[in-house]
C-alpha cells in the first residue's frame, strides 16, 4: 500500500487554471474521491498523479519518493477510464495480459504465470469463463470489468480511475459500486477516483476532496461534508437543498437566528462560523422537513400549500409554497395528499445550516 501525497500543484492551459495549488494526502489503503462539475479540474489532478501531465507548480510524492517528473510507466500505477479502452481484435484474456506482456522481461513473467495472473484478476471480477471473448461480445458492465481487471493484474501500487462508471445503466452502476468497493477493501490498494456523481462518490468513498473552479472546497468523509459542509458550494453541490437568503438577527455560540429575506419567516440553525456576516445563505435538505408540528421550540414550523408532487417509489418528492417562498420537501409514501392542500411543517433547527453568501 502506498500513501499519495500532492503539495501545491498547479497546472495551466494558457490563461486558462486547471489545478489551483492543490494540496491534499491520500492515506494508504484508502478510497479517496475527486468529485466536483465538468470543469473544476479533478480529472487534470488524476492525470497528474499518474504521470501524463506534468504540473507547473507543486510536488507529487509515493510515499516519500518524488515522483513527480517520473514517467508513467516508472510509477506503477494503473488506470481505468471513461471508454474503457479495450482492444477490440483481442480476446478478454490477451486484453487483461497485455500489460504483462509489454512488461514481461522487465518482470521476469514466464507465459505460464501470465496465464496465472489473468486467470486471478478475471476471477477476481467474476469473468472467470468469458476469457475467450471479444468485447464486442460483452455487455457493458462486463467490459467495465475487463478494464478493472487489466488494470489489477499488474499490481499496481496505486488504482487510478477516471469516471469509470458513467457509460453504465442506473441499475449497474449501483452494482457496479458494491462490486468495487468489495474489490477495494478485500486487495487493500490506494485507489483514487473521480467523478461527477455525489451518490457515486458518498457510497464508495473513505474521504471525498470536493473541488470547483481548480481549487479544493473541503476534504472530509462524506457524512461530514453532507451534513457539516464548510461553504456554500458544497452545501448546494451535495444532495439537494432549498437555499435561501437571509439576515442575522441574533447569534448564541454555534446557533444562530435568520429572517429570511421575501418573507416574515425566522429560522434558527446550526453554522460551522464563530462570526457570521449579516447577510447568510439558510440551507435546508428536503429529508430533514417534517410533517406535523414539533415539540422543541426551537425548531421552525411553517404552513404551506402544496404546489407540486411526484411519487418517486420510496417517497413524495413535493413542493411547497410558504409565504413567497418554495419549499422542496420529501414526504411519506403512504401521504394521502392533493394538490393544493394546506401541510403543517417543521423544519428542526439542529440540521438547518446557515452559511456566509461567497462573493463571486
Amino acid at each position: 500500500m502506498t500513501r499519495v501525497t500532492l503539495k501545491d500543484i498547479s497546472k495551466y492551459y494558457g490563461n486558462v487554471v486547471a489545478v489551483d495549488h492543490v494540496s491534499f494526502t491520500v492515506e494508504k489503503g484508502e478510497f479517496f474521491t475527486l468529485l466536483g462539475p465538468s470543469g473544476c479540474g479533478k480529472t487534470t489532478t488524476l492525470r497528474i498523479i499518474a504521470g501524463f501531465e506534468v504540473p507547473d507548480t507543486g510536488r507529487v510524492y509515493f510515499d516519500e519518493e518524488d515522483v513527480t517528473f517520473l514517467k508513467p510507466y516508472k510509477r506503477n500505477t494503473a488506470m481505468v477510464f471513461q471508454n474503457y479502452a479495450l482492444w477490440p481484435h483481442m480476446t478478454v484474456f490477451d486484453n487483461v495480459a497485455y500489460g504483462l506482456r509489454i512488461r514481461k522481461r522487465e518482470l521476469g513473467l514466464s507465459e505460464s504465470e501470465i496465464r496465472k495472473r489473468v486467470m486471478w484478476a478475471l476471477e477476481l471480477v467474476k469473468l472467470k469463463g468469458l476469457e475467450n471473448r471479444y468485447p464486442l461480445q460483452l455487455s457493458g458492465g462486463q467490459q467495465q470489468r475487463v478494464a478493472l481487471a487489466r488494470a489489477l493484474v499488474v499490481q499496481p501500487r496505486i488504482l487510478l480511475l477516471d469516471e469509470p462508471l458513467s457509460n453504465l445503466d442506473a441499475k449497474l452502476r449501483i452494482e457496479m459500486r458494491e462490486e468495487l468497493r468489495r474489490l477495494q477493501k478485500s486487495l487493500g490498494i490506494t485507489t483514487i477516483y473521480v467523478t461527477h456523481d455525489q451518490v457515486e462518490a458518498m457510497s464508495l468513498s473513505d474521504r471525498i476532496a470536493v473541488m470547483n473552479r481548480g481549487r479544493i472546497m473541503q476534504i472530509g468523509a462524506p457524512r461530514e461534508l453532507y451534513f457539516n459542509p464548510r461553504n456554500l458550494f458544497v452545501a448546494d453541490f451535495l444532495g439537494r437543498s432549498s437555499i435561501y437568503r437571509g439576515e442575522v438577527v441574533l447569534q448564541e455560540s454555534n446557533e444562530v437566528v435568520v429572517r429570511l429575506e421575501d418573507a416574515d419567516i425566522f429560522v434558527r440553525g446550526v453554522t460551522p462560523e464563530s462570526n457570521l456576516p449579516r447577510k447568510v445563505a439558510v440551507v435546508i435538505r428536503p429529508e430533514i422537513v417534517r410533517v406535523g408540528p414539533s415539540s422543541d421550540e426551537k425548531d421552525t414550523a411553517v404552513k404551506g400549500t402544496l404546489e407540486f408532487a411526484m411519487f418517486v417509489g420510496e417517497k413524495l418528492e413535493g413542493r411547497v409554497k410558504v409565504g413567497n417562498l418554495k419549499l422542496l420537501v420529501y414526504l411519506p409514501n403512504t401521504l394521502n395528499i392533493k394538490i393544493g392542500e394546506e401541510l403543517t411543517l417543521t423544519i428542526p433547527w439542529r440540521n438547518t445550516i446557515i452559511l456566509p453568501i461567497e462573493l463571486e
